[in-house]
């Protein structure tokens, strides 16, 4: 039997444990394993908790609403605007595989940049165990198959982080049941997030 309520017990402290008195950056998509991380991670550690939404101006001004349920609990926020360099990685790429992968490499790119400017130690992702099971279709995705398709991803010893997925051995129901116990906003904690941006992707190409 899972128990939201213990396992959030247990992971706050454990997570306090590991950040100590470092930074660590929690890219969130709205989706609800990165939400649920960043929120986890904001209990143990407060603002060292640095929450990052990487604009890539392709939400029709979605970024900011979904930063605004940050901002609300108070959580230490970052809006990173790389709408410019997502334009100009995509533009001219007709094949879909070849969007996929710019996209993801310039995520990561971005990504890379933040947590050397935020000079943070760790990197805390929302991957599930349904991320891990289905690769293919999810950002949140371990970083080995990433790198055999040919996708760059934040490597520690690089970036100097660690990688903390409190998630990771956790399903969608017991994903969502955590959600319901932190009483997380139906939008975000029923929300996809990479296959709807990358659905996103092919529609603005090809307005």
């Amino acid at each position: 039997m899972f128990y939201p309520e213990k396992f959030i017990q247990e992971q706050v402290p454990q997570l306090s444990g590991m950040i100590g008195e470092e930074k660590a950056v929690i890219p969130v998509s709205g989706g609800v394993g990165s939400t649920i991380s960043a929120v986890l991670t904001h209990r143990a550690v407060n603002d060292q908790a640095i929450i990052v939404l990487i604009d890539d101006g392709m939400q029709s001004g979605k970024a900011g609403d979904m930063m605004n349920f940050y901002a609300t609990q108070n959580m230490n926020t970052k809006l990173v605007d790389a709408s410019h360099e997502f334009s100009g990685a995509l533009n001219g790429l007709a094949e879909p595989e070849e969007q996929r992968r710019t996209y993801r490499n310039t995520y990561y790119a971005v990504l890379g940049r933040v947590i050397q400017e935020e000079k943070a130690h760790y990197l805390v992702k929302g991957t599930t165990a349904a991320d891990i099971a289905e690769p293919k279709e999810e950002i949140e995705m371990e970083d080995d198959a990433l790198e055999q398709v040919g996708i760059r991803v934040i490597d520690p010893l690089r970036h100097g982080v660690t990688v903390i997925e409190p998630l990771k051995k956790l399903n969608r129901h017991e994903v969502l049941k955590v959600a319901q116990h932190l009483e997380l906003p139906p939008e975000l904690s029923m929300r996809k997030s990479f296959p709807d941006v990358l659905n996103v992707i092919r529609e603005s190409l090809v307005k």
